[in-house]
């Protein structure tokens, strides 16, 4: 089974009401003009029917003189007239009935996807959408906050209801499809967790306080475990890879690429270096590039991958609490976002240079965060994320954002909302579906033939492939998935998407000189070399 996603957008455009509306009267249109033409092949298919009955009755055309002025019945001996009986051609005319059909069906098929695919590129319905979601949030949340424990029965029961769905699709066991099903209750579900959470911890006044609330007040207890577990002493130095990584990027989709390179590195390095093509890029490594623009100013690309799980990481799965805070110190405490930027100070950023950030899963959120808590230090063009939960977080307006999500990946609804929809929050969100398959030919038991099938047409334009996807239900969280998300909005030819795309483009277009590599590490204890650089976190009261 392979998988494809499709793509809709919301933000990163604002139209008028006027451009607005014709664009949804285009849409209509085109709908209209589809349901005619599926009527007239309606009207096609009758006629073949009808013209089936004909022939299988027997009625037929007289020809010879006179015939035309015979009734059926009549005696032709009574007039002396010579008749003779011509059959209808007519496996012809139900054959072109039949083609009609198609035709008319294929036409109505053609002009309905165009209307479609115009609503989705320019967001026509986005704002209703959006409003839908947030409702929904909001119903799941009192439903969670008044009756704990029958909302997490029901949340259970449907996710419990979508795995074994999943299950017996795949004739496997697959609990996968537990996300699924609960796709459309997860951020409610969270922001009903998180009332508990900070109704504890605040009293009344933590209702509605948010889920990155909770989050700041449960990472004041995990941040103390994991300074015991690894440290609070974070190492971050220069690496050199031993190959060829992260390439020059100039657009969005090589970057992801670049993105999903760099992560691959820490998941195959044991397999890797075994076989002596390790690349030396394993823990939390990021890429910090350096562009020459033609003006002689600097431009820098930020690469930042996920959560890795190491345990002496700055980028292990404790460390997403803090960068979700909803307390900037506390972001800014986190081991992960501390890392990224002792390593763009490294690196040599200045504070007037363009920079471009791009991250995945816990990636992204520590790219929101130094956007949003380290604005006056450096100059933040544009930031992309990958399935990470950063709604909550303040990106400034001059901030562009870019972000690309999965229907049901969890990790992108952590933060319990919907992300911002303005001309300078762009929003991708995907849906895998699996591609349509045909069937080969099979004789049954009784020797009888089974004939096969071909395979669904599929519009490029509808979706686009996920590459290297595993033929059952997987993790949409994979990056993979966000890559095929960005294709299918790109090829919508979205206004919005090319938009953002041209903006990042513009701070990415200059020379590459330079490509380095850094890696963060926890540890206990004073620096053990002299100049390394090793600094603790103030500690939480």
């Amino acid at each position: 089974m392979k998988w494809r996603v499709t793509s809709s957008i919301g933000g990163g455009k604002s139209y008028t009401a006027a451009a607005r509306e014709e664009y949804a009267g285009i849409a209509q249109v085109l709908d209209d003009a589809a349901s005619q033409l599926s009527g007239q092949a309606t009207a096609w298919s009758a006629a073949a029917l009808q013209l089936g009955n004909y022939r299988a009755s027997g009625i037929c055309q007289l020809t010879g003189s006179g015939a035309s002025g015979l009734a059926a019945g009549s005696d032709a001996a009574d007039f002396g007239i010579g008749i003779d009986h011509e059959s209808l051609p007519y496996h012809a005319l139900i054959e072109g009935c039949d083609n009609a059909a198609v035709q008319c069906q294929t036409l109505s098929q053609g002009l309905s996807a165009m209307a479609s695919l115009l609503v989705r590129a320019h967001s026509l319905y986005s704002q209703a959408e959006h409003a839908t979601r947030g409702a929904m949030n909001s119903l799941m949340e009192g439903s969670g906050t008044i009756l704990p424990w029958q909302t997490a029965a029901g949340f259970l029961a449907l996710a419990t209801g979508g795995a074994i769905a999943s299950s017996v699709g795949e004739r496997r066991f697959n609990p996968l499809g537990a996300l699924s099903s609960t796709a459309w209750a997860q951020e409610g579900a969270l922001r009903a967790a998180s009332n508990h959470v900070n109704v504890r911890a605040m009293g009344v006044s933590g209702l509605g306080a948010g889920v990155d609330r909770a989050a700041g007040i449960l990472s004041m207890g995990t941040s103390r475990l994991v300074d015991f577990a690894q440290g609070n002493l974070l190492r971050v130095e220069r690496v050199e890879a031993t190959r060829p990584v992260v390439g020059e990027s100039h657009s969005v989709a090589q970057s992801l690429a670049n993105l999903q390179r760099l992560a691959a590195q820490r998941r195959d390095a044991a397999g890797a270096s075994a076989n002596g093509n390790g690349s030396n890029l394993d823990y939390g490594t990021i890429a910090i590039q350096k562009y020459r623009n033609a003006d002689g100013t600097l431009s820098w690309l930020v690469t930042i991958p996920g959560t890795d799980g190491k345990p002496d990481s700055a980028f292990g799965w404790p460390h997403n609490l803090e960068v979700m805070s909803a307390d900037a110190g506390q972001r800014m405490r986190g081991d992960s976002a501390r890392m990224v930027a002792e390593a763009m100070k490294q690196a040599g950023i200045g504070s007037t240079d363009q920079v471009a950030l791009i991250g995945h899963s816990q990636g992204g959120i520590v790219a929101a965060a130094i956007a949003s808590d380290m604005k006056d230090s450096y100059r933040i063009e544009h930031v992309v994320t990958a399935g990470s939960p950063v709604a909550n977080h303040p990106v400034p307006h001059s901030t562009w954002m870019t972000s690309i999500e999965m229907e049901d990946e969890l990790v992108a609804a952590l933060d319990g909302a919907a992300n911002p929809s303005d001309e300078h929050w762009l929003t991708i969100r995907g849906r895998a579906l699996p591609e349509p398959s045909g069937t080969s030919p099979a004789i049954n038991a009784d020797e009888s033939c089974l004939p096969g099938a071909a395979p669904a047409f599929v519009n490029p334009f509808s979706s686009a492939p996920v590459e290297g996807a595993a033929e059952r239900k997987e993790s949409t969280h994979h990056l993979r998935y966000h890559q095929a998300a960005y294709r299918n909005a790109s090829d919508l030819g979205s206004p919005a998407v090319q938009r953002h795309e041209r903006h990042f483009q513009d701070i990415v277009s200059g020379k590459l000189e330079e490509t380095s590599y850094w890696q963060g590490r926890m540890a206990s204890g004073p620096p053990t070399a002299p100049g390394e650089r090793i600094g603790a976190r103030t500690p939480m009261r």
